[in-house]
């Protein structure tokens, strides 16, 4: 994997609002003051894992306990758990990554992509450290291509209080903060090809606070052809753990369930003729827990869910790896990794 370098500072809210919207805008704002930099959507370290497991097993259930989780399968002679209190089905062909969960799709035959979107209610994060972390985002690329372009939000504890941001980004640029919203928005986002030209792409969100405050902002960004052929590849509905700029996974926020609902890419639903869908768990890097495990579709083809069974913080990832601090910056700031 390499790093970005490029260091990008917070941008002004005067530049990305109106002035009839700043009122809204600094009534949620927040600063961070641990000022970490946090890195998204590395895929599929562990892309053969699960993949692997359910080729040759068809029975497959998660069973969770208060403190660990086990793969068991009912056909054969594997270790089962003790003081099983819980059983959680998987998808079939469900895929692993060490940091996302949710669902992929990639197009059949050589159509390509130009649109997705999707929309989720921003979770009130829990039982986590100080340092804990999650994201839920929507993208085009980075599966087959480098390229990625993505939009979603980001929650970290501060202070003991759950903080949310919307953030953007292009591959291999820094990812970049747009605003914060409270707990409970529901999020609707849309990233797609502009209807009067060939080379730019609208990356566009609209936030509906718990108090009924709407609102939308849409970023512009300019494609050359080989970028627009790579985001083309993939589309993405993802649940995440971010990580730092070392590739050391923050603990994971429990998110709880996140309902993921008009998953739909080029208008059509994700589990379309057109696509390949499938479904992906993370799961841990040393001992196989499950950490978040994605739902079956709805009958609609366009909703599934993702819900969190277990804290990274208690399994193999230790929470003294992640006292990384930015150098003195304006607000936090999302760093991709890949």
């Amino acid at each position: 994997m390499r790093n970005s370098s490029k260091k990008v500072l917070m941008l002004s809210l005067s530049a990305l609002v109106v002035l009839g919207n700043l009122a809204f805008i600094n009534k949620f704002s927040y600063k961070n003051p641990s000022q970490k930099q946090y890195v998204l959507s590395s895929y599929f370290p562990k892309r053969n894992l699960i993949r692997r497991q359910i080729h040759k097993k068809t029975s497959w259930q998660l069973h969770t306990t208060g403190d660990s989780n086990n793969w068991q399968n009912n056909s054969t002679q594997n270790a089962k758990p003790q003081n099983t209190s819980t059983v959680t089905s998987l998808p079939a062909s469900t895929e692993g990554s060490k940091n996302w969960a949710g669902y992929i799709d990639t197009p059949n035959s050589n159509n390509s992509y130009n649109s997705v979107s999707g929309s989720w209610i921003v979770p009130n994060i829990s039982e986590g450290s100080s340092n804990s972390a999650a994201a839920q985002w929507i993208g085009l690329g980075g599966v087959t291509s480098s390229d990625l372009l993505q939009m979603g939000t980001m929650e970290q504890l501060e202070n003991g209080q759950p903080v949310a941001e919307v953030f953007w980004e292009q591959l291999p640029s820094a990812s970049q903060e747009v605003m914060s919203v409270p707990i409970g928005s529901k999020i609707n986002v849309n990233i797609s090809k502009a209807q009067d030209s060939s080379s730019v792409w609208n990356l566009t969100f609209t936030a509906n606070t718990p108090d009924n405050k709407i609102e939308t902002k849409t970023i512009s960004v300019t494609l050359d052809p080989s970028y627009i052929q790579g985001i083309g590849t993939s589309a993405e509905w993802i649940s995440e753990d971010p990580s730092s700029e070392d590739d050391q996974l923050f603990p994971l926020a429990n998110m709880g369930t996140i309902q993921y609902q008009s998953a739909l890419v080029n208008g059509q639903p994700l589990n379309a003729s057109a696509n390949n869908a499938k479904p992906v768990a993370m799961v841990s890097s040393n001992d196989n827990t499950i950490m978040i495990s994605p739902s079956s579709l709805g009958s609609d083809g366009e909703s599934f869910s993702t819900t969190t069974l277990s804290s990274n913080e208690s399994s193999d990832y230790n929470v003294r790896r992640f006292k990384r601090i930015m150098p003195d910056r304006r607000g936090s700031h999302f760093y991709y990794d890949r």
